[in-house]
């Protein structure tokens, strides 16, 4: 198997045990509520306490990554071990402050994945594509997690269900670092490959770069509170508000999220053949930032017609959450493939990769209080209506990017002309 082949491979094992980590605890909050009842906000603190964490520290590993590459592999692995750690911790849990003091654990487990896993997979050939491969690995795993949990619970308990899951990372941690490729051998390969890459693009200037970056972290921010919500109050969300069944509740809320990694994955083939095709970095950009729209547009749509059907409305409500998982998740790997054309080869790129990382989660950290309190305080309308009004600003800080890339690389095409 060669190099990028296995780096794809136990990448995207990684994230797949970084998501079921991620979003086991909701798959089973109706579950373990039978033991430790919760309200909805602090449902939706579980949530967000690993998220402040990858606030403070995604930019951190980044920063080690590019400054120490062969720790990258190392902490990765460290980090799939610390998720199965919070699993034994969770299953010994007997209050909220216990699963409170578990998901602090989790936080640093996670934070080390994602700026130094996404630095290898976009210094290499076919990014769209191994971007896509990753991003269902994980969207797999957040949609496996709530039917296999489910399982569990019904079976052996919830707390079974948390320390089945926790050996079974420790499993993969340890079999991820012998196995994934040697550090210095990789970072070498890929940073021949990345300077290849870029030798015939007019690199952007430092400002350039600053402003560009900017608003890719502010559309990722945008993004992120969706995308938190969307994966993490599914499974209470039709057991709470649409009154299905525990077990209805798990199958359909992996089912919603099967379908959100298969357009993922298409989204990324897509755009891979655009991007394999010869075609030069601003038709890519353009490419890739139409079809962040397209997802970003209609997730807002049907957000706010969430808004407005009835809760009674079981069959419609189910159809919009189908498509509202489809057309948002089509979008779901496509911002750190946009942030790399940018990058370039004088910037660090674990970096700005941990930078991107950040202004997801900082919002991402702050959305499951707010839709859980809206829910206690007002119903889900209002925690929908929430999304949807980020989902909409996150459309025009898009439609933002797109006209200022175009301006920049304008300016960029007439200089460099002047200069020869």
């Amino acid at each position: 198997m060669k190099v990028e082949n296995k780096i794809i491979f136990w990448a995207s094992i990684g994230h797949f045990c970084n998501h079921i980590g991620n979003y086991l605890t909701p798959a089973l909050l109706i579950y373990l509520q039978t033991d430790i009842p919760l309200t909805q906000t602090e449902r939706g603190l579980l949530g967000s306490i690993p998220m402040i964490l990858l606030v403070l520290l995604s930019s951190l590993v980044g920063w080690l990554g590019d400054r120490y590459p062969k720790w990258k592999k190392h902490m990765i692995w460290f980090g799939i071990l610390g998720i199965g750690f919070f699993g034994i911790l969770m299953s010994y849990a007997n209050s909220f402050f216990d699963l409170a003091i578990a998901t602090v654990v989790l936080g640093f487990a996670l934070s080390t994945y994602h700026p130094l896993a996404f630095t290898f997979i976009n210094t290499m050939d076919n990014k769209d594509r191994n971007m896509g491969i990753n991003a269902v690995s994980g969207n797999f795993g957040s949609a496996i997690t709530p039917f296999i949990a489910m399982i569990f619970a019904i079976f052996w308990g919830w707390r079974m269900a948390f320390l089945g899951f926790s050996l079974f990372q420790i499993l993969i941690g340890f079999s991820f670092a012998v196995i994934f490729p040697n550090d210095q051998k990789t970072h070498s390969s890929l940073n021949d490959y990345t300077q290849k890459e870029h030798k015939d693009e007019v690199p952007f200037t430092e400002s350039n770069f600053f402003i560009l970056s900017i608003l890719l972290v502010l559309i990722s921010a945008a993004r992120a509170p969706v995308f938190r919500c969307i994966s993490y109050f599914t499974t209470v969300v039709f057991k709470d508000a649409f009154l299905f069944t525990n077990i209805e509740s798990s199958i359909l809320s992996a089912l919603i999220l099967g379908v959100g990694a298969f357009a993922t994955f298409l989204m990324g083939t897509i755009n891979n053949r655009k991007a394999i095709k010869g075609v030069g970095r601003d038709e890519r950009v353009n490419f890739r930032i139409n079809s962040i729209l397209l997802s970003n547009g209609a997730a807002a749509l049907l957000l706010i017609l969430l808004v407005i059907l009835p809760m009674s409305s079981t069959l419609p409500i189910l159809f919009v959450y189908i498509f509202l998982s489809f057309f948002f998740f089509l979008g779901a790997a496509i911002l750190p493939t946009i942030l790399s054309e940018v990058t370039g080869p004088s910037h660090g790129m674990a970096s700005s990769m941990g930078l991107l990382f950040t202004g997801a989660t900082l919002t991402g950290a702050v959305a499951p209080t707010v839709f859980g309190f809206l829910a206690d305080e007002l119903g889900f309308e209002a925690s929908f209506l929430f999304l949807g009004s980020v989902a909409l600003l996150c459309l025009i800080l898009i439609i933002l990017f797109k006209f200022v890339y175009r301006a920049i690389t304008k300016r960029n095409d007439i200089n460099h002309s002047l200069a020869e």
